[in-house]
């Protein structure tokens, strides 16, 4: 489960879906483990200039114990996130629009662990997932209605759900499903409140046979 909400003292329509939608999972899943992950509560992760000159240093040759203890972290955490991301065998992506696009903190979530020769390789015909047999669910709420729209130019408006989509299946993950609260710059707070349980009850549904 990863989390990107950057106000987390906002009441937020994509939380308050997320959440609703993993309680109904471990209520039936109650055998399953839920790791989540809230990441602007644990701090930034984006590739900079320390990753490259860190990872210079590793292809050099330079041990993992000669490195820095910031180093040190920079690199455990950032292969912590991509173990645990290839051993999962489903993915919840929550977020709010922002600006057409995901949060800056979910992509660069996505930067770390879509890594070549770990989650997918490069072929002549292009990249090749090796995450098989895996499914995602993406929960989005918007202002505007784009995905939930007949028209397709708003559809394609949603480039953050259509990049989701395509990184997700350069990594092998195709069965990917969406949640999506829309529409709600529009509608004043009972209206937003009867459209966000509209979505919770969806959410159910999906966690249920997720």
């Amino acid at each position: 489960m990863i989390k990107a909400h950057p106000n987390v003292s906002q009441i937020s329509n994509s939380m308050a879906i997320c959440d609703r939608f993993v309680t109904a999972y471990q209520e039936t899943h109650p055998n399953d483990t839920v790791l989540q992950h809230d990441l602007y509560a644990e701090g930034n992760i984006e590739i900079d200039s320390s990753n490259f000159q860190t990872w210079a240093k590793l292809s050099e040759g330079v041990k993992y114990s000669d490195l820095s203890s910031d180093e040190q972290i920079l690199v455990s955490r950032q292969q912590l996130l991509q173990e645990e991301f290839i051993k999962a065998d489903k993915y919840v992506f929550a977020n709010p629009m922002y600006n057409l696009f995901l949060p800056a903190r979910l992509k660069s979530y996505l930067d770390v662990v879509c890594v070549s020769t770990k989650t997918y390789k490069a072929t002549t015909k292009g990249p090749a997932g090796l995450l098989k047999d895996k499914m995602a669910v993406h929960i989005q709420s918007a202002g505007g209605t784009y995905q939930n729209s007949d028209n397709p130019h708003m559809q394609a408006l949603d480039m953050g759900t259509q990049y989701l989509r395509t990184i997700l299946s350069q990594m092998g993950v195709t069965d990917v499903k969406g949640v999506y609260n829309e529409g709600n710059s529009k509608l004043d707070e009972a209206a937003m409140l009867q459209n966000r349980q509209q979505s919770m009850d969806e959410a159910v549904q999906l966690a249920e046979r997720f």
